[in-house]
């Protein structure tokens, strides 16, 4: 993930004083921008990026298309969203029970994107939070879904349409909450997409705008760019700019024209931008093992 803002010492320190980012160096030769930070959590990195500081900071609604905010998970929610609080963050609301066995808040960082906090099962002692999905609103939903189930060589889950729930339309911070999503597991954060029916996503959007602040991008690791590129093109993807042979990276677009970037590390001798280097790469698939261990016998 990729997040561009206008104070990227200050972004720093809140993911990784209140949210338990660490830094990643070796990752930032990945960047084009010379001041950009790269952190990690136990699965997955976050890139901060420099955003154009001529655009103004924008406190959009949940339910604007575009990529619009990364969730993490912890078994203890009070004292990430104590830590969020004290260094400038904003909740929605205080962590509410939707009746799934999680708590659910949504955040918003001192540059007004969101954070979903969940708190899980405390299925183990250690409290450090670790990424749970990337969440893109769209106004195509099933259009969507098929081009990152083709690319990924997932099946989504598909919830049913969620209305008429309180507790939604104050997570949410709107009125009369409608909306339908979906979830991919590619590996080592799942996918989220959702479409809102009330109030409705539109197709256009200010987040896709070239320097906005806020979710830029979202980086998939892949095997033979040439070939992967051929494969987001036949999903129903796009391209930014042509790839060029030899190239480690490229920039695609999904159908939306959210920019995804493809990075093929075979290149690189340095193994620690891998994502199987992390602390704990399968960390989601752990959780979810040891929820069901916990689980009643039917």
């Amino acid at each position: 993930m990729a997040l561009a803002v206008r104070d990227i010492e200050s972004a720093t320190r809140f993911y990784t004083e209140a949210l338990g980012c660490t830094p990643w160096k070796e990752a930032e030769r990945l960047s084009l921008a010379e001041q950009a930070v790269a952190l990690r959590w136990p699965n997955a990195g976050l890139l901060l990026l420099p955003a154009e500081t001529a655009l103004p900071l924008v406190d959009r609604p949940v339910c604007e298309a575009g990529i619009a905010h990364v969730c993490i998970q912890t078994p203890a929610i009070v004292p990430v969203v104590n830590r969020a609080k004290a260094r400038g963050a904003e909740l929605h609301s205080e962590p509410i029970d939707l009746g799934t066995g999680f708590l659910y808040c949504y955040a918003r960082d001192p540059e007004r994107n969101v954070i979903e906090v969940e708190c899980v099962a405390p299925v183990w002692p250690d409290e450090q939070p670790w990424l749970a999905h990337a969440n893109i609103v769209t106004h195509d939903l099933r259009r969507l879904v098929g081009f990152y189930s083709r690319l990924l060589g997932v099946e989504a889950i598909r919830s049913p349409l969620l209305r008429d729930d309180k507790r939604l339309d104050t997570i949410a911070d709107l009125t009369d909450v409608q909306l339908r999503a979906a979830w991919l597991n590619p590996g080592n954060a799942q996918l989220e997409l959702m479409q809102y029916l009330q109030p409705a996503t539109g197709a256009k959007t200010g987040r896709r705008e070239s320097g906005a602040p806020g979710f830029a991008y979202v980086a998939f690791e892949v095997t033979g760019l040439a070939e992967a590129c051929e494969h987001l093109k036949e999903s129903g993807g796009d391209f930014v700019d042509a790839p060029t042979p030899g190239a480690t990276q490229a920039w695609g677009m999904d159908p939306d024209g959210n920019r995804v970037l493809l990075l093929d590390l075979g290149a690189f001798s340095d193994a620690g931008l891998r994502i199987s280097t992390l602390a704990d790469p399968q960390i989601t698939q752990r959780f979810s093992a040891a929820r069901a261990a916990l689980a009643p016998a039917s």
